[in-house]
């Protein structure tokens, strides 16, 4: 992770160390990475709906694969930065990565597609429900507001 310094001087945060100055260490911004990796699951479906058409290939749904493994990866840091721990639901994109493989091992139809994606569908849900229960540990180390607090 990278380290910034603040210079109360005027001239903000560097990543050069200055003497005497505060060190500042930038966490993840845990909305942002789970915004992310929700835009890569629905990035994983919609390829699927593309290759079930012929409009997309195994490679092309691959790549939409590893942005979310690359995804679930940064939100899981990104909460682990606050002391929240994710090993719940590190398991499941090595579960979704089988269920696609065998999903493309077929041929791409429309009705093949549908005998994997519910299944493709309940690993999505069970990450979303991992990262809802999260919430509100998140949520109390950042020190933000419970979600029934927020002011309107």
């Amino acid at each position: 992770m990278q380290s910034y310094y603040y210079n109360p001087a005027g001239s903000g945060y560097s990543n050069v160390p200055a003497r005497g100055y505060q060190t500042y260490v930038q966490r993840p911004d845990v909305p942002t990475a789970v915004r992310n990796l929700i835009t890569a699951m629905k990035r994983i479906q919609e390829s699927l709906q593309l290759w079930s058409t012929r409009r997309a290939t195994e490679a092309q749904v691959s790549d939409c694969y590893m942005q979310f493994g690359a995804e679930f990866n940064a939100t899981a840091r990104a909460f682990e930065q606050y002391g929240i721990d994710t090993s719940d639901i590190n398991s499941v994109p090595a579960r979704l990565r089988t269920e696609l493989e065998i999903c493309l091992g077929e041929d791409p139809s429309p009705s093949n597609l549908n005998m994997y994606m519910p299944s493709i569908r309940q690993l999505l849900c069970e990450i979303l429900q991992g990262l809802r229960f999260k919430q509100p540990a998140w949520r109390a180390a950042s020190g933000r507001p419970p979600m029934n607090e927020i002011p309107r």
